[in-house]
């Protein structure tokens, strides 16, 4: 028996502002796997949009080779998804051989593996962009944490949210994939909750910074499949002015809503 997801959608936008969309959002699917990710290469570094194009490419082709088997330990996975993010590197590194400029190239990458038979579910996360998980009760989370200044101020120095946001670098990148970019990579195992969660959502800065939480919790409380989801999540980004790439992607997982 092959246990199913429902929906799938995937909306992406180059937004008001930029003039290239290095927004890069996918999902894979092989037997009971499924891989959802968002990559968001970094605006105004050359080659943004080769490093998120790049690093979607190569997780398409890993995960279709050589995902672990079913009932693997979450260490074999996040072995796994290590891999996958060196060889992005390395592809990257091969890109920019000939071209010195391109070494400033990276991108963030945020992604949900799940398995629907065994009910595996972990998220990773490099960067800023983000994961969210809207539980079967109606309550969004997020579950991802922004690789930022911001955050690094608060957890590392101490810092007060108000004091952090004082900074005029408290948006700059702490963590993020490249040639040569500081990669840090974070794992959040959900397993224990799969049966909990309806719907997984990844997002690049363009939306969920133009989007307040309770508006995007009431968006994804409404009536409509994953697609016009997705659509929706980023017109409202767009709507409120945002400056940047716009990018959303989501699965529905078969566990049924509890709210009307």
């Amino acid at each position: 028996m092959r246990y199913q997801i429902m929906e799938y959608g995937i909306t992406s936008d180059m937004g008001r502002v930029r003039l290239e969309n290095q927004d890069k959002a996918s999902y894979f699917t092989k037997g009971n796997y499924v891989l959802l990710i968002l990559c968001d290469g970094m605006g105004g570094h050359y080659g943004g949009g080769i490093a998120s194009r790049t690093t979607i490419n190569t997780f398409n082709k890993i995960f279709n080779n050589s995902i672990p088997a079913e009932n693997s330990e979450i260490k074999d996975y996040v072995s796994w998804f290590k891999k996958t993010v060196d060889a992005s590197r390395d592809e990257m590194i091969k890109i920019s051989a000939n071209d010195e400029a391109k070494l400033d190239m990276g991108t963030t990458v945020t992604a949900a593996l799940l398995n629907t038979k065994t009910k595996l579910l972990l998220i990773f996360n490099i960067g800023d962009s983000r994961t969210y998980a809207m539980t079967t009760f109606g309550e969004l989370k997020q579950i991802s944490i922004d690789h930022n200044l911001y955050n690094k101020l608060i957890n590392e120095e101490g810092k007060s949210p108000y004091e952090a946001k004082l900074n005029r670098f408290h948006a700059s990148l702490t963590s993020a994939l490249g040639p040569d970019k500081k990669t840090k990579i974070e794992v959040f195992d959900l397993s224990s909750q799969y049966e909990h969660v309806y719907s997984l959502l990844v997002t690049s800065d363009g939306v969920h910074d133009f989007i307040e939480k309770p508006k995007m919790e009431m968006i994804l409380r409404e009536n409509l499949n994953a697609e016009d989801m997705t659509k929706k999540l980023v017109k409202e980004a767009l709507d409120n002015k945002s400056t940047d790439n716009c990018s959303a992607g989501m699965v529905v997982l078969d566990n049924l809503k509890e709210w009307s």
